[in-house]
């Protein structure tokens, strides 16, 4: 038994891990669960001295004050954690935001600043640190998306579309790395009670078994796949069967 603990412990054990929004909910939760494992983790919030709070003189950990809205900002972070560590293995795109209004009421500048958090920022994320993954021929990249990716509730537009992007960015990114050691998923958390959503019942802790599945995946693992919970769900049906050239197979299905 003890041999199987410690194996297990060693998992992640110098892994470097890159956290985005973690200076709270689930993106604490997950890097805390790395700290534990012992890996080597980079993270980076708004919230400094939530930052300082939860990880000031831990061991091999990184952090810093990041605007994810800002292509510039993501660029220096991921400069400093290559200095700091020399490579990233697992890239965790959690930060985002939510703001709730009736399509015929949305406002430019919310539309605008959710897309630059919950898209932009983590599609920079991606393609920055595929760059360092590839020249490893290796990385894990797990992005945060959202069951309202797929359940579109009223009010919630800008984060649902928003959120919808990332599974179709797994889903497109995997075939352009495909010769690559590289996994692309997106995990949904579920209705987990977070500081963007307070009312939700489910703890964030819920979502640490999933996270850790994705983030430790074999070379012939998944990728390009949503999750929900250990489940794996197609929210996107496989179409290439189809010739969109043919006019006689749209005859067929009339």
């Amino acid at each position: 038994m003890d041999s199987l603990v410690k194996k297990k412990l060693k998992k992640f054990q110098d892994k470097v891990v890159v956290i985005t929004g973690a200076s709270s909910g689930l993106g604490l939760n997950i890097a805390q669960e790395f700290i534990k494992e012992n890996a080597k983790v980079s993270l980076c919030a708004r919230r400094i001295n939530k930052l300082k709070k939860n990880y000031q003189n831990k061991k091999n950990v990184f952090f810093q004050k990041v605007d994810v809205s800002s292509e510039k900002n993501i660029i220096k972070f991921l400069s400093n954690t290559i200095k700091k560590f020399g490579r990233i293995d697992i890239l965790i795109n959690n930060a985002g935001i939510a703001k709730s209004s009736k399509v015929e009421n949305i406002k430019y500048t919310d539309l605008k600043k959710t897309f630059e958090v919950n898209v932009f920022a983590p599609v920079i994320f991606l393609r920055e640190s595929l760059k360092i993954m590839k020249k490893k021929n290796y990385g894990r990249i797990i992005n945060v998306s959202s069951g309202g990716s797929v359940n579109c509730a009223d009010s919630f537009f800008l984060y649902s579309s928003s959120k919808s992007a990332l599974n179709t960015l797994a889903k497109t990114a995997t075939k352009e790395i495909k010769n690559f050691d590289i996994k692309i998923n997106t995990i949904s958390p579920g209705p987990c009670k977070t500081a963007m959503f307070p009312k939700n019942k489910l703890s964030t802790s819920l979502s640490i078994p999933t996270v850790k599945y994705l983030s430790s995946l074999p070379k012939n693992g998944p990728s390009g796949e949503f999750y929900w919970f250990m489940k794996k769900i197609d929210i996107i049906p496989d179409l290439s069967h189809i010739d969109w050239s043919n006019p006689n197979y749209f005859k067929k299905i009339k």
